[in-house]
């Protein structure tokens, strides 16, 4: 994550983020995207995307992850995301200065991190 906020800007228009998340035959993905508007009633606002930084996806082998379901995956990302956020470069970050800051795997509910 750290990477994609130090070489990444997005439009001043983006106030919203969402780290996507969906299965893959190895593991799990990870994506990043950015949203003008925010819904706290809608989690559909997270497929109107306008961001998306060049660095798309994140792989994640399953071994790597101590989750044992896609369940603890995306609570292992939403404590990660947490402790980025809280950091140093978090606080600095686009990330920090959203509306909101959310987590989900696809065609399933998200998670409001900030």
């Amino acid at each position: 994550m750290g990477r994609v906020v130090e070489a990444e800007r997005p439009p001043t228009t983006v106030i919203a983020f969402n780290l996507g998340l969906f299965e893959t035959e190895g593991g799990y993905c990870a994506y990043l995207t950015g949203a003008k508007r925010f819904d706290p009633d809608d989690d559909d606002w997270a497929c109107d995307e306008a961001f998306s930084p060049s660095e798309r996806y994140f792989p994640v082998d399953r071994t790597s992850t101590g989750a044992e379901d896609w369940d603890g995956f995306r609570q292992e990302v939403v404590e990660a995301l947490k402790a980025f956020l809280a950091s140093d470069a978090g606080r600095r970050s686009f990330l920090a200065k959203a509306k909101a800051v959310t987590v989900g795997f696809d065609d399933g509910d998200l998670f409001r991190v900030q």
